[in-house]
């Protein structure tokens, strides 16, 4: 098997910070999903290898194991010997097979709307480097425990979680999602207004058990996207836009792309630069609650020319003559 360099697959360096791995993830996994490509297997195998690199740098002990193994990895493993440092890999991989095989993150590794894909039913979608490297099947969804006895049957599956992320623009109202959960689609319900790090719990879709008579319940953990030039503040949303030098100073109307549909906004003479207006009821509503919305908030930007021509130039500095007088 080979060495697969994570950073490279994500194209990020080494010194990444956790919040550039997960905006290079979101960046490259949008770009492969299989829904984007439906007939590029190619494809397919890159949204899996940035899945896989992204499992591993979010998290900061396998971030460590793999920084440490690096493309010397086979040393680590073998004969039970410590690697350069006094690292004990055989250790490391005995304590990860011990816990309990619950929690696992799909939805981010897998893409916004594919809960449960790479689960038991489709087998693991990890490659043999990570499989080798983490301890086999460590991640399955599937709640059990290495051990040298043999492992009991359970009745009951185990409870699972998996990250699912929705856009904000989808959370002005309630809306419904249809999700594939272990083969099935499901369509589940997003009351508008939830927040960031927000859990749904759906009954009788965790793992199933041993004896097919009862599974787990399965726990989406809701993760929002917020667009760069957006800022949410719990209801209330705030919008960056341009506007240029000479509607600033002589007024005018702009038309503005909100994420709650377009808004008109006259701006008055002498705008100054980060100048807010307040659109009354257009941001998100209460969570399960019918009461008054937030605002919406548009904060104008003011936008210097450039390149200015010659002509441009005579006209600034006229006026700027005007202005000392």
């Amino acid at each position: 098997m080979d060495y697969k360099d994570y950073y490279k697959i994500l194209g990020v360096d080494k010194s990444a910070t956790q919040q550039e791995i997960k905006k290079a993830y979101r960046k490259k996994a949008a770009k492969y999903h299989p829904d984007k490509n439906p007939d590029d297997s190619t494809a397919e195998t890159k949204f899996k290898e940035v899945g896989e690199a992204y499992e591993v740098l979010k998290d900061p002990e396998k971030r460590k194991l793999y920084d440490r193994a690096g493309s010397d990895w086979k040393q680590y493993q073998q004969g039970g010997s410590r690697g350069g440092g006094g690292f004990d890999w055989n250790e490391y991989a005995r304590q990860q097979g011990t816990r309990q095989r619950v929690n696992v993150d799909y939805g981010d590794i897998f893409g916004d709307q594919s809960a449960g894909r790479g689960g038991a039913s489709s087998g693991s979608p990890f490659s043999s480097f990570f499989e080798t490297l983490f301890g086999g099947g460590g991640f399955q969804q599937q709640q059990t425990s290495r051990s040298t006895k043999k492992r009991s049957p359970s009745r009951s599956g185990g409870d699972t979680a998996a990250n699912v992320t929705l856009p904000l623009k989808d959370l002005f109202t309630d809306t419904t999602k249809t999700f594939r959960i272990n083969g099935d689609k499901v369509k589940i319900k997003i009351p508008g207004g939830i927040e960031d790090g927000k859990k749904l719990k759906l009954k009788g879709r965790g793992s199933k058990s041993d004896f097919g008579v009862s599974t787990g319940d399965l726990y989406l953990k809701i993760n929002v996207d917020i667009p760069e030039n957006i800022e949410r503040k719990g209801k209330d949303v705030y919008q960056d836009v341009d506007i240029d030098l000479y509607t600033a100073l002589l007024g005018g109307e702009i038309i503005v792309p909100t994420l709650n549909g377009k808004l008109k906004l006259n701006i008055p003479e002498e705008t100054e630069n980060g100048k807010l207006f307040k659109f009354s009821g257009r941001g998100l509503p209460a969570m399960n609650n019918g009461g008054k919305k937030g605002n919406y908030y548009v904060r104008c930007n003011v936008k210097l020319p450039k390149n200015l021509s010659s002509r441009e130039k005579k006209l600034l500095k006229e006026l700027a003559d005007i202005r000392k007088n």
